[in-house]
């Protein structure tokens, strides 16, 4: 053996040893980030799971939901600031305007739940589970109405001659139809769209009765029937040849901004059957969309009946009401 040969030896066992130092640590590492790694993977798995579907995801359900939704079963999203991404993909064939717009759920014989976010519709209480799917984030339920309402005639699919007519009472002046009268929106703050289809009346644009939809208290869209008071006497819509069930229900309320501000008069709204008052119902700022029903006595299941809705109030400024009616 040489002299060098000590040296070399000394040094090849330096580096085996400093190899071994950087496994063991290289080692120490994965050993560490493993469980690093899982909890960033939950993470992740939490992050996503919880984010809300963007536009196109909602897209995904549309077939689920057509195979599991039946005709006349209502649609729901829940939470219910969902329903605007829902309704954009799915389109009005899925969730038409009067279903978006209902007045409540109690006419339903079913209803098909879109949920996302672990979230339930809390108007579908009472309803039963029927069926039950899971599609990546969305959850869809079929849930069954063991009482659904037996509507006889609804009032806002029946606002047009020659089913009905609207008058102001003082000064007596009648309210001329108008098929293609000019839409008018109110815009951001502004008040609800005016239809093309409305009657008008003497003194502006507000005083006119038409179908519409308001955004209520909660800005959740209702369609109703708009019926601003007069400075003086009734806005009465009269409507002919009305089947009747057991009572006249309803709802009635203020667009959004209205209702908030709490500093309108009072509203008041009388129905009469056949020219004997059966009800009224006022309406307070903060009220919210507020039901009524009135039993209807002796007129209860007449197979035709003349039916008025007359809305006044002390002081008309700002009183952008609407309601909306039923008998059952």
């Amino acid at each position: 053996m040489t002299a060098a040969q000590p040296h070399e030896a000394t040094v090849s066992a330096e580096r085996a040893a400093r190899a071994r130092g950087r496994i063991e640590r290289w080692g120490l590492l994965a050993l560490l980030g493993l469980p690093a790694l899982g909890l960033c993977e939950l993470a992740a798995h939490v992050y996503f799971s919880g984010r809300t579907p963007d536009f196109d995801a909602w897209r995904e359900v549309k077939a689920p939901l057509e195979a599991m939704k039946r005709p006349g079963d209502l649609v729901i999203v829940a939470p219910a600031w969902a329903d605007p991404a829902a309704r954009r993909a799915l389109g009005d064939e899925l969730m038409p305007l009067r279903d978006a717009a209902r007045p409540d759920e109690t006419r339903y014989a079913a209803a098909v739940e879109i949920s996302v976010l672990g979230e339930r519709a809390a108007e579908l209480e009472g309803f039963r589970e029927e069926a039950r799917q899971e599609h990546g984030r969305f959850v869809l339920r079929r849930l069954v109405n063991p009482s659904p309402a037996r509507v006889v005639h609804d009032f806002v699919d029946h606002v047009a001659p020659p089913s009905a007519d609207v008058r102001l009472s003082e000064p007596p002046a009648a309210c001329r139809w108008n098929p293609r009268a000019r839409i008018a929106a109110g815009g951001l703050g502004g008040h609800p769209t005016f239809p093309a289809e409305r009657f008008e009346c003497p003194g502006g644009v507000f005083f006119n009765v038409g179908v519409t939809v308001i955004a209520d208290e909660e800005f959740r869209p209702r369609r109703c029937i708009w019926s601003h008071p007069p400075r003086t006497g009734e806005i009465v819509t009269r409507f002919r040849d009305v089947p009747l069930g057991a009572v006249i229900r309803g709802h009635a309320g203020m667009y959004w901004i209205i209702e908030r501000e709490l500093a309108g008069a009072p509203v008041t709204l009388s129905v009469r059957v056949n020219g004997e008052a059966v009800g009224e119902a006022t309406h307070v700022d903060g009220d919210g969309w507020a039901p009524f029903e009135f039993p209807l006595g002796v007129h209860a299941g007449a197979a035709r009946a003349e039916v008025e809705f007359a809305v006044r109030t002390t002081d008309y400024a700002h009183r952008h009401y609407c309601f909306e009616a039923d008998t059952r």
